[in-house]
């Protein structure tokens, strides 16, 4: 990257704090609540820390110096403990800091990593790196309007988990705890020792929430009375001990499988022979790299040509398909599709009979991840979840009454998850195309004086 600022080198700008980390092998570790950082983020969290404050942690070896498949240089603040795989650099103050890293980003270091076999940076090396270096006040700024769209897409990120964390709470009441259902029944005077043995337990603790809601004199019901018709107010046995509550569901409701809810389609790669297969621009093509927390798969590494599209014709799925990583440790991640799409073949995903079904079914998986991902563990020593034990796994398929009532609550939470996320999606655009600009000195910031 060509600068219109002097190149300094990296010793010239920042303190070196590499004597302060302290490596811990993991069966020493004790298990607390500070970040343990290495070379790519956070790796563990444990009980005590060694640094306080904002620094920059830049990557000392690993393959990631070459492949750049995450930053290779990331900001750390608070408490928090480092081993010996990332350098920690600090600038004059927190804004001088944050451009420390934003310029790491973009500087040019493969002539500073030396290893064939485990690339490393040295701190001879490190000492030696340049980066573009403008005045202190140029840096400041730089920083600070950067961090003003990192603080927005922080924020979008936070009201996202917020709102997703509302909709999984009404579905644990739902369909995990069946709070509705408890509450008719109580309500129309079954007492908890009624109740079959199994769920005395559960209707105790609801007859209980239920005494102290009424002591505070809040709706006991919390659900409007047509909603609550619903429900039913009994319960049923069935042969799944794994399903419900020790085996038992609301009566009129469905032990069924994931196949249930629509198609179940395993994703495929094009053929290496279709040279034009992978496109700037096309139908997103959704690998598990691709799969993160966020509620979308909107952010993607490749798309697909219609010659590409066209060799996998087959394995399309549509918008608001429910995608699950099926083949190693992330494996059980779940995620929507916002758009038409194709996955690779490391992803099953359900292509829904009706929409309603799209967040009960989002939902009951993503609580599940831990399920999903012993389905695939067993007796193998790559993890893969193959279509037909997803296909089959065992879930509760309440009535279309309740689950389109379902979607309807959650609708406008998940709306607002994808504007967020769109949002987020923009904003990073944005930043990433002026970031290099500014660092490089080809754009500038006007200050108060230069627009008087």
């Amino acid at each position: 990257m060509a600068s219109n600022y002097p190149l300094t080198e990296l010793e010239k700008l920042v303190s070196i704090h590499d004597k302060r980390r302290k490596p811990i092998t993991k069966g020493k570790r004790i298990s607390g609540v500070y970040p343990y950082y290495g070379a790519s983020g956070i790796a563990d969290f444990i009980d005590s820390y060694e640094f306080d404050g904002l620094y920059v942690l830049l990557a000392e070896d690993g393959d990631n110096l070459r492949t750049r498949n995450t930053p290779i240089a990331f900001t750390a603040s608070g408490k928090f403990w480092v081993n010996n795989h990332a350098h920690v650099l600090q600038g004059q103050d927190e804004l001088d800091t944050l451009y420390i890293c934003y310029a790491l980003q973009y500087a040019n270091i493969d002539s500073y990593i030396s290893g064939s076999t485990r690339p490393k940076i040295t701190q001879g090396d490190l000492k030696k790196i340049k980066i573009s270096a403008p005045d202190i006040s140029i840096r400041r700024n730089i920083a600070s309007y950067i961090k003003s769209f990192d603080d927005k897409i922080e924020l979008n990120r936070q009201t996202n988990q917020t709102l997703e964390q509302m909709a999984q709470a009404l579905f644990k009441s739902w369909f995990v705890d069946f709070d509705p259902v408890f509450d008719n029944a109580l309500a129309s005077g079954v007492s908890v020792k009624d109740f079959p043995e199994a769920l005395q337990k559960k209707a105790q603790q609801r007859f209980e929430q239920r005494q102290q809601l009424e002591s505070a004199e809040n709706d006991v019901k919390q659900l409007p009375e047509d909603i609550l018709n619903l429900f039913p107010r009994e319960f049923e046995q069935t042969d799944e001990p794994s399903i419900g509550i020790n085996g038992w569901i609301p009566k009129g409701w469905e032990t069924s499988n994931l196949k249930s809810f629509g198609k179940v389609v395993t994703g495929k790669t094009p053929p290496k022979k279709i040279e034009n297969a992978f496109t700037d621009k096309g139908l997103p093509f959704i690998t598990p790299s691709d799969v993160d927390s966020d509620v979308f798969a909107l952010t993607v590494a490749r798309y697909l040509s219609s010659d590409g599209v066209d060799s996998v014709k087959n394995n399309v799925i549509e918008q608001g398909s429910v995608c699950v990583t099926c083949i190693g440790s992330q494996m059980g991640k779940t995620v929507i599709a916002p758009y038409k799409s194709v996955t690779n073949q490391q992803l099953n995903s359900i292509v829904l009979e009706k929409q309603s079904y799209r967040n009960y079914l989002f939902m009951n998986l993503r609580l599940r991840r831990e399920e999903l991902f012993n389905l695939g563990s067993s007796g193998s020593t790559m993890p893969i979840l193959n279509k037909t034990s997803f296909e089959g796994l065992k879930t509760i398929k309440p009535t279309e009454l309740v689950l389109n009532e379902f979607s309807h609550m959650t609708e406008k939470l998940i709306d607002k998850i994808l504007l967020g996320s769109l949002q987020n999606e923009e904003l990073s655009q944005v930043r990433d195309t002026l970031l290099p600009k500014l660092i490089s000195g080809e754009l500038t910031i006007p200050t108060t004086k230069d627009c008087a």
